[in-house]
């Protein structure tokens, strides 16, 4: 139903009709739903991605999720964990920069590691980003199987509007992407049709 009502060309979507109902929360997407996303950077407001990915990702600290959103050419990522609160980040690229492009190398992100001390940071372009956290994390694809392993460093920027994560994959460089920090009301999602799909 969605593929048709929205499809895959480019250009201005139209607006859900009335017999489509937003959920009240992105934790209960399903592979075959639309999202659409407000307050980021680029503007998506008119715009409603069909999720053809849900992956989930685990740390010892905890776990989340990431939808894959498509409309036409556009793309979205948006990711969500719940710890205190529900927390939710959003980017609409997934090219990643070297550690040059961040001003840091491999030994800069060992001593992260090791000192594990929220009072470190690191500057990029200007603008301070203070160390989150680092470990062993499992990616799973589809939200299924055993899980690939990498490991991860998380940085948050001084106003806490964008998220820094640095990973690490086996026989792979270091990969450094930038996402923005959205309020969960800033998701609407509409359940399509989740017939044989997974999640």
């Amino acid at each position: 139903m969605f593929r048709s009502l929205f499809g895959r060309r480019r250009g201005k979507r139209p607006a859900p009709s009335q017999n489509l109902s937003p959920n009240d929360s992105i934790k209960d997407a399903k592979v075959g739903d639309v999202i659409s996303v407000q307050g980021l950077s680029l503007e998506y407001d008119d715009i409603y991605f069909f999720l053809e990915r849900i992956d989930r990702y685990e740390t010892p600290g905890g776990t989340w999720h990431e939808l894959f959103g498509v409309d036409g050419d556009n793309r979205i990522w948006v990711e969500w964990s719940e710890g205190y609160e529900l927390f939710v980040t959003a980017s609409d690229t997934r090219h990643p920069v070297g550690l040059s492009s961040i001003g840091l190398n491999e030994e800069e992100l060992l001593r992260l590691d090791e000192e594990n001390s929220i009072d470190n940071y690191i500057t990029v372009e200007g603008q301070q980003y203070s160390y989150r956290t680092s470990s062993e994390a499992l990616y799973f694809k589809d939200n299924q199987g055993e899980g690939e392993g990498f490991y991860l460093w998380e940085f948050m920027s001084g106003d806490e509007l964008r998220v820094l994560s640095v990973s690490k994959w086996e026989g792979m460089p270091f990969e450094a992407y930038f996402s923005e920090v959205i309020s969960p009301d800033s998701v609407s999602l509409y359940k399509g049709d989740r017939s044989g799909l997974r999640s």
